[in-house]
């Protein structure tokens, strides 16, 4: 079974002393991966050597998008402009296999894109400022170039797994009629179709290098429906992270078990945060958890892996500190989280 940490590393910069010092919690705690989200609305914070997507459509150059990105509501950015260099990525991951695990790149696609898109802003999705326009020939040619250049510059350097996020489309949709979340509105409206197309060419991108995609799961099969729209391509892994809510009806755990999907238990009833206060609360929490049960209290015999998130919605609450603070705060909530899994797998 994977057991992978995700490290929210788009919203708030996390240096690479700090990220060390994580792996060193996380390999004695028993997890296998960790991954690194680099892009997100409140940052793009990772420099491929070579910045620039080139397209039929014409050249596009990132450099501008490193750093911070926009706040909103109660999301905001580090504030410190920082990023990771490829020289950094590359000492991070031997440094990862030197504690015997791997690291798990990845960049959020087609939402979660709005600190990219602020360069772009003609291939946003109308009336969002975080998500891409599927029905634009030109943005999503742009989205899948950004990730080809991702996807080809971690498979030549040996990970097997890429993280292509698929979730939460246009949420910031809700601003106008808050109780419709993106993907409920675009089920409902057709352009769900968009977002299937996409999504699996998206797979086939990290898939012809030889590298295993992962998505969170609610776009995938939204409202148990692989029929109206088409099915994702079931070579993705499933991060199943929420059962849904009145309103929002992702995929259930039986159905995308029953449709030949690998699932990773990423409960959101363990997520931690930058910012937290009730850090005691969240130890004696990890502790508990099970991976074979996922949210909604669906029991999978055999899931592909477990994963403990920290996201970074709040990333400039502990200051410029590289994410020191946060890291400290998240040992003993890795550690209680890895023995639960060994005990309970």
């Amino acid at each position: 079974m994977m057991r992978i940490y995700h490290l929210d590393a788009g919203r708030k910069f996390y240096g690479v002393p700090t990220i060390k010092g994580m792996i060193d919690t996380l390999s004695r705690s028993g997890f296998t991966h960790i991954q690194l989200y680099m892009s997100d609305n409140q940052g793009f914070r990772f420099a491929l050597p070579d910045l620039t997507v080139k397209t039929a459509f014409g050249t596009y150059d990132l450099r501008p998008a490193l750093g911070d990105g926009y706040s909103h509501g109660n999301s905001r950015p580090s504030g410190d402009g920082k990023y990771l260099t490829a020289a950094d990525l590359d000492e991070l991951i031997a440094y990862a296999r030197s504690r015997g695990m791997d690291v798990i790149p990845g960049i959020n696609m087609p939402g979660h894109m709005g600190t990219i898109l602020q360069q772009f802003p003609h291939l946003r999705f109308p009336g969002s400022r975080s998500s891409l326009n599927m029905g634009n020939e030109e943005a999503v040619a742009f989205a899948l170039e950004l990730l080809r250049k991702h996807v080809n510059h971690f498979a030549d350097r040996g990970c097997r797994y890429f993280l292509i996020g698929a979730d939460e489309f246009a949420n910031d949709l809700s601003e106008t009629e808050p109780l419709i979340m993106g993907f409920d509105r675009i089920y409902k409206d057709g352009t769900m179709k968009m977002f299937v197309d996409f999504i699996n060419r998206a797979i086939e991108v990290v898939c012809s290098r030889g590298m295993t995609p992962l998505a969170f799961n609610d776009g995938i099969c939204y409202h148990d429906d692989d029929q109206t729209y088409g099915a994702v391509d079931n070579r993705v892994l499933v991060c199943y992270w929420i059962n849904g809510w009145n309103g929002y009806s992702p995929a259930s755990v039986r159905f995308l078990e029953e449709h030949g999907y690998g699932l990773i238990n990423t409960d959101s009833r363990y997520y931690t945060g930058v910012g937290a206060e009730n850090w005691q609360e969240r130890q004696e929490k990890a502790r508990t958890f099970n991976p074979h049960v996922f949210s909604g209290d669906t029991e999978v015999a055999h899931p592909a892996g477990a994963m403990l998130c920290t996201w970074s919605d709040r990333g400039d609450h502990d200051g410029h500190d590289d994410g020191r603070t946060v890291a400290a705060q998240l040992v003993p909530v890795m550690e209680a989280f890895g023995k639960a899994v060994a005990e309970r797998e």
